[in-house]
């Protein structure tokens, strides 16, 4: 009997050997499906000639205070469902808040909502609906399916993922809803997740998306649309690092000697090739990644919430991470008066 024990525990550690991403030089390594275009600050590689900004080393400060570096998968992330519009059922979508949406959320409206997708109770609040095919992103934020079978939703935006995922300043939109989205940045859901298909294929092409407690709520950066933190609760801060913020890792972080795992060592030359812009606020210095029912049954044996902690402390994130210069910094949108 013991010896059966040891083989089932070996097949369990061989198979999750075997979902390990492959070891290889990052230059061959396939690039995956992403969305937008190659020249969306996104996909957009840092220069070589990109310089700090003046004030890099306070924000950085304040960053590594608020811990070492997690990743958000299971809890607080982005569950993302793809789906084939043309085989997807479609469904009214109410507003919790009447006038309050984005941009493509018009009414009447027909969102294709799959059918698993009320068993799921995100808890972030996040969730996102995309079509590769059509290039069509739903976000949602607060979405549930209420006791009557009808779909509703706090905010709602259609984005489409063959631009640059960056959209007009609040004060420049139409209105400022056709600047927002789910996120208090603007920021389509879809940007910068890590996702499975690139962790397989050994290689992420593009930026990722970071949170942190530490985030100001006066005032915002390009490629962020907006700042609407206040609007979602988080107490008022002129502090920290500002939402469309981008850091990098140290080029110069030798990422093949350090302690990191082939999954980490991925993530961190997106870190040193692309940055993370700064999308949201949250409780810890943390990263996305897509937590669809699909890809949560890949994730295990793929990637961890601890996967860069150990080597991505505080002491580590305030030695060897910048802001990127940051060029103006824009006010953030009037909090609305309370009735």
């Amino acid at each position: 009997m013991a010896k059966l024990h040891v083989l089932i525990a070996m097949t369990a550690l061989l198979a999750a050997c075997s979902k390990a991403p492959p070891a290889q030089d990052v230059s061959e390594a396939p690039v995956a499906w992403r969305p937008f275009t190659d020249d969306s600050p996104w996909n957009m590689p840092i220069a070589a000639d990109a310089v700090a900004d003046a004030d890099s080393a306070e924000m950085i400060e304040a960053l590594a205070e608020a811990g070492s570096l997690f990743i958000n998968i299971d809890q607080w992330s982005v569950p993302v469902y793809y789906i084939d519009m043309s085989e997807t059922p479609t469904q009214t979508v109410y507003d919790y808040y009447p006038g309050e949406y984005g941009r493509g959320f018009e009414m009447p409206r027909e969102i294709p909502i799959p059918e698993d997708m009320a068993t799921q109770k995100p808890s972030a609040g996040y969730i996102a609906i995309v079509d590769k095919k059509s290039a069509l992103e739903w976000d949602l934020n607060q979405a549930s399916k209420n006791d009557d079978g009808k779909w509703m939703t706090g905010f709602g935006v259609v984005s489409s993922l063959r631009g640059k995922g960056v959209y007009p300043a609040w004060n420049e939109a139409e209105t400022p809803n056709e600047a927002a989205s789910a996120l208090p940045s603007g920021f389509p859901l879809v940007a910068g997740l890590i996702r499975v298909d690139e962790i397989e294929s050994g290689r992420i092409p593009h930026a990722l998306m970071i949170a942190s407690p530490t985030i100001r709520s006066d005032v915002f950066v390009r490629p962020a649309s907006t700042a609407r933190l206040q609007r979602s609760g988080f107490t008022p801060s002129t502090t920290g690092l500002p939402l469309g913020a981008r850091l990098q890792l140290d080029p110069a972080f030798n990422i093949e000697k350090s302690d990191l795992s082939p999954t980490g060592k991925i993530i961190a030359r997106a870190l040193q090739t692309y940055g993370a812009f700064v999308g949201d606020q949250a409780g810890a210095n943390v990263l996305f990644a897509e937590a669809g029912p699909e890809q949560l049954a890949e994730w295990p044996g793929l990637l961890k919430a601890d996967e860069l902690a150990a080597v991505f402390s505080p002491e580590m994130m305030a030695k060897h991470f910048r802001v990127i210069d940051m060029g103006e910094a824009l006010p953030a949108e009037p909090v609305p008066a309370q009735p």
